[in-house]
């Protein structure tokens, strides 16, 4: 008798193999041998397996990695501003959403263990996975977008913020004002985010004309604690602090703030600073924090929208979205006294 409703998990057992393998068989994806790819669908359409007679699971799996959170846990409301972002875009397509946290050093395992079977997509949240994970995303046999990491080395479906032109712009502003002398506050923690806005401050120094210093750049902690025992350290070696900075996150920017103001620099007078992301407690700041705004419900929405258009139309071909970034004045930030032009 054929059973008519076999499933994917059936199909596996009967192979030997994993769902992910039968997945990847039955969407022609992934390297699956042919002689298993053979096997695979000879067991499938014995069995009366029917692709298009199953319905739509309307099914996205969110998952959340997580590092050691330095980039999403202490960066103020970014994760959650981005999942209350792809929570409502899902929703506004008929989309069930289920969230999965997934820990440092057990990505590629869990992947492993994963139904794909029961989702249409997945979104992963990468701002803090290794570059060199892209391999094993590109595994997973349903579409899949990466948020916050470009993944340059690997076609990697994602959405992400314009790190470089953020940067970019901040130097330039300062420039602009009249600022010949500008220092960058980086994280010693390396994220892909973190790597691009490194790059992006170095190409606006030598592009807008400018010397390019080690010495203007400070490594400290990501986190606010960190970032001004860090900078405290470094106002206190008595070297040379020049007449603004561009720090690489806000959280970093508030911490340094706090450590130039314990140590008598007026922010702006002495020092402007400008930051990225534009998290809430920085309009709350004595002196507001100058920073570059980044649309986190944008990078939400594009992901689930990206995903969505390829469920329908089964695309194949690898995008990568750059969303914008935006300047944000406040009250960090001026022109540099007449001594320090």
């Amino acid at each position: 008798m054929v059973n008519m409703s076999i499933t994917i998990k059936e199909i596996a057992e009967k192979a030997g193999v994993s769902k992910a393998t039968v997945s990847l068989a039955l969407n022609n994806k992934g390297a699956v041998s042919e002689k298993t790819r053979e096997l695979i669908w000879d067991i499938a359409n014995l069995n009366g397996y029917n692709k298009k007679s199953y319905t739509i699971k309307k099914n996205i799996l969110f998952i959340k990695y997580i590092g050691n959170g330095a980039a999403i846990e202490h960066n103020g409301d970014f994760v959650a501003r981005v999942v209350d972002a792809i929570e409502f875009a899902s929703r506004e397509l008929k989309y069930s959403l289920t969230i999965k946290n997934i820990e440092v050093g057990e990505f590629e395992r869990e992947i492993k263990y994963i139904d794909f079977d029961s989702f249409e997509g997945v979104i992963i949240l990468a701002t803090e996975l290794e570059a060199d994970k892209g391999e094993i995303i590109r595994t997973i046999p349903v579409p899949t977008i990466a948020v916050d990491n470009m993944f340059e080395d690997h076609d990697v479906d994602c959405v992400v913020m314009d790190n470089y032109g953020g940067i970019f712009s901040a130097v330039r502003y300062l420039y602009e004002l009249g600022h010949r002398d500008i220092g960058y506050i980086d994280s010693h923690i390396r994220f892909p985010n973190f790597e691009q806005r490194s790059i992006g401050y170095e190409r606006a120094i030598r592009k807008l004309g400018m010397e390019y210093s080690e010495e203007n750049i400070k490594f400290v902690q990501p986190n606010l604690e960190g970032a001004y025992c860090n900078m405290i350290t470094e106002l206190e070696s008595g070297k040379r602090i020049p007449s603004a900075y561009v720090a690489a996150n806000d959280t970093i920017a508030i911490g340094a703030i706090k450590a130039l103001r314990e140590k008598g620099y007026e922010v702006p007078e002495d020092v402007s600073v400008v930051g990225f992301d534009n998290i809430p407690f920085g309009r709350v700041l004595e002196k507001s924090l100058t920073t570059m705004h980044v649309d986190k419900e944008q990078l939400g929405e594009l992901a689930v929208k990206a995903l969505n258009n390829k469920i329908k139309n089964k695309e194949k071909g690898c995008i990568k979205m750059v969303t914008r970034t935006k300047l944000t004045v406040r009250e960090s930030t001026c022109p540099p006294k007449a001594e320090q032009r």
